[in-house]
């Protein structure tokens, strides 16, 4: 085969190649601006798993994202802006094409409640300063007495060391014991206390993870035996689960 057949066949392939790529820089183009187009605007923005964050709270550091193009937000830059909100446990922001913004919101769990220079705090188990009002109401949650904290700042921890053996027993209360808790208290001579809507008053003393939730079942189970023996207890000390004490009302 000649230099000159071999010349006219790669002239051949290559004139061949030269339409392919037009149409395919020409479906590129097409495509590209089919994504920048205002199909993909976003017109929605849909906020799950709020139970006492208002959406509008939230909306107030994402609403600038309406009429962007969803490929340009910045998913992550979304959660972080949302998740400075001290309610907010984490978010998981996701695009649910062609033009919804979803965030899933988890919020912080609230256990307690501390009162504070005439105010209350709403605190998480790890001593996080969620929320802080002038009021609330018995039944929301234990409070928490006999620890006063110099200084409270929403979105940050509450520096007390005691206060931690209060919250340990306020997150590991059983579900149908915390009903019935009205307050939680520490006092340096007997530790940790709580007391019962009942007016029963529970010593639990200081302890680890495992001694309170000891103590804590057998509270329980003692609880569930007096009602059904329609008794009423004034004071129980479940300190020893093993020897427990139980003081009937007179």
């Amino acid at each position: 085969m000649d230099e000159d057949h071999l010349s006219k066949v790669e002239r051949n392939a290559h004139s061949k190649l030269i339409p392919v790529a037009f149409i395919l820089m020409f479906l590129a183009g097409a495509g590209f601006g089919f994504l920048k187009s205002t199909y993909f605007l976003v017109n929605q923005i849909e906020i799950r798993g709020l139970r006492t964050i208002s959406s509008e709270e939230i909306m107030a550091v994402v609403g600038h994202a309406k009429n962007t193009n969803i490929f340009d937000i910045d998913l992550d830059a979304i959660s972080e802006r949302v998740e400075t909100n001290p309610k907010v446990d984490k978010i998981q922001a996701r695009r649910k094409l062609p033009s919804t913004l979803v965030l899933d919101v988890t919020e912080r769990a609230m256990v307690a409640v501390i009162p504070y220079s005439g105010y209350y705090v709403f605190v998480d188990a790890s001593g996080l300063a969620i929320g802080i009002v002038e009021s609330y109401r018995e039944t929301d949650l234990p409070l928490i007495t006999g620890i006063r904290p110099q200084q409270v700042l929403v979105g940050k921890q509450i520096d007390v060391q005691e206060l931690s053996f209060a919250l340990l027993v306020a997150s590991l209360l059983p579900q149908n014991v915390v009903a019935e808790v009205s307050e939680i208290n520490f006092a340096d001579s007997t530790g940790i206390s709580i007391y019962l809507q009942s007016g029963t008053w529970v010593a639990l003393g200081l302890g680890t993870r495992q001694e309170y939730i000891a103590r804590l079942e057998v509270l329980d189970s003692l609880l569930t035996k007096l009602e059904k023996e329609n008794r009423h207890a004034t004071y129980i000390d479940v300190r020893f689960p093993k020897r427990p004490v139980v003081r009937d009302r007179k």
